[in-house]
């Protein structure tokens, strides 16, 4: 049996986050920085600028003139929705080279964007959530599975070949078998890339959100739109089972998310070119 930093110390030999992205989050720590520095920062590294202008250009955020300095970007998306994008192309790169058996990583980034953008879509209509935060935190949602697959590979094909007994769901086999779930492995991994403790709070709880204490409404939203998105892309309901305490804390109904799905779908395909997770 494993534990979930165990996993996450075997894959921290293979992947971790670029200086770029640990400079950018030095340099946001302190109140006084102002954006053409962290602009100065952010073009020291030519595929995060062209990545971020991308993003700027692109039906995300749907501006009406082009942006065409990473200065712009900053001042027009803001400091801390920088740190978060900066964040998601910096996992997208890192991951980018990563291909376990059994795991295929074209689906895996298709749904981690739908689920990430679904996430981004109703965060919108519920006052007091950051859109762009919870963009990252369904990205970077499914990490702990990545983080199994790589780790632990032959327990993973356990899991999937092991028969579902009544009302079983997948992070209930995991359990049993590796020792911890992917919720607790994401969270884990954002322990140890010693993130903003809210993605360590939202992964980790995303499957129990009332446990997430002041991120509890968040972790619920998280917990919904995952169900939603895994079902979208043809996925089995039992791998993201949702919380029945999920619809309260959230405080959106179900016909909500399905409505925002429809506008999701049709800028998967644009996010996944920005992404550089099409191929």
């Amino acid at each position: 049996m494993h534990l979930a930093q165990e996993l996450v110390a075997y894959i921290d030999r293979l992947a971790t986050l670029p200086d770029v992205y640990l400079k950018i989050r030095a340099a946001l720590d302190d109140p006084d920085v102002s954006i053409p520095e962290v602009a100065d920062v952010i073009t020291t590294d030519p595929s995060l600028t062209a990545a971020l202008l991308r993003l700027a250009n692109s039906a995300f955020y749907g501006y009406a003139r082009k942006v065409e300095s990473i200065n712009r970007a900053v001042s027009l998306i803001g400091l801390e929705q920088v740190h978060d994008l900066v964040l998601a192309t910096s996992v997208t790169a890192l991951f980018a080279g990563i291909r376990p058996q059994r795991m295929d990583m074209a689906r895996f980034w298709r749904d981690s964007l739908r689920r990430g953008l679904l996430a981004r879509e109703v965060a919108r209509l519920v006052r007091g959530m950051s859109p762009e935060r919870l963009f990252v935190a369904g990205l970077l949602a499914d990490a702990g599975h990545l983080v199994m697959y790589v780790a632990v590979p032959d327990l993973m094909a356990m899991v999937l070949d092991t028969p579902l007994q009544d009302n079983d769901t997948l992070p209930d086999v995991e359990r049993r078998i590796i020792g911890c779930d992917f919720a607790e492995v994401g969270a884990a991994l954002a322990a140890r890339w010693q993130l903003p403790v809210s993605f360590g709070v939202l992964i980790g709880a995303q499957l129990q959100p009332p446990s997430a204490g002041e991120y509890a409404a968040s972790a619920a939203l998280l917990n919904l739109v995952s169900a939603a998105a895994a079902k979208a892309g043809g996925g089995p309901e039992h791998e993201y089972p949702v919380h029945p305490e999920s619809l309260s804390l959230a405080g959106i109904d179900a016909e909500t998310i399905e409505a925002a799905l429809e506008p999701v779908e049709a800028q998967l395909d644009m996010m996944m070119s920005v992404f550089g997770t099409g191929q």
